[in-house]
């Protein structure tokens, strides 16, 4: 899959891209902004966005994720920030995997991702991981 990564903290993204790209997807990213993240998604656009929540320069990946949506790029929002995606209205995106994450639950949940939209059963969801299909 090609995976957009939203997320401002650069040691975090460059996690996520190191265990994304060693079970082989590609990576887009990381955008630090909701507006860089929709530059990016509209110039090579992404099968799904991993998503933080509190992004770069005062925005936000709740809005960010909207605007993706919009487009047709699925979210999944990784984020320590679960409460607040609750607080503004319906929820956006597949679900919600908490920080601090391991390599194998982001990977799991990367995967239970791809099955939902592949309209799937996903198996194997992470423990902590929630779900708003």
């Amino acid at each position: 899959m090609k995976i957009l990564l939203v997320e401002d903290e650069v040691l975090i993204a460059l996690e996520q891209q190191l265990y994304l790209e060693s079970v082989g997807h590609s990576v887009v990213g990381p955008a630090i902004t909701a507006t860089e993240a929709m530059e990016l998604a509209e110039a090579d656009k992404p099968d799904l966005a991993l998503v933080d929540v509190h992004l770069g320069m005062g925005t936000n990946g709740i809005d960010a994720a909207r605007g993706l949506n919009a487009l047709g790029v699925p979210c999944l929002f990784i984020t320590s920030f679960r409460d607040e995606l609750k607080k503004d209205g319906p929820l956006t995106g597949i679900g919600c995997l908490p920080k601090p994450f391991t390599e194998s639950g982001l990977l799991a949940a990367v995967d239970v991702a791809r099955a939902i939209l592949a309209g799937e059963t996903p198996r194997n969801v992470p423990q902590t991981m929630e779900l708003f299909v």
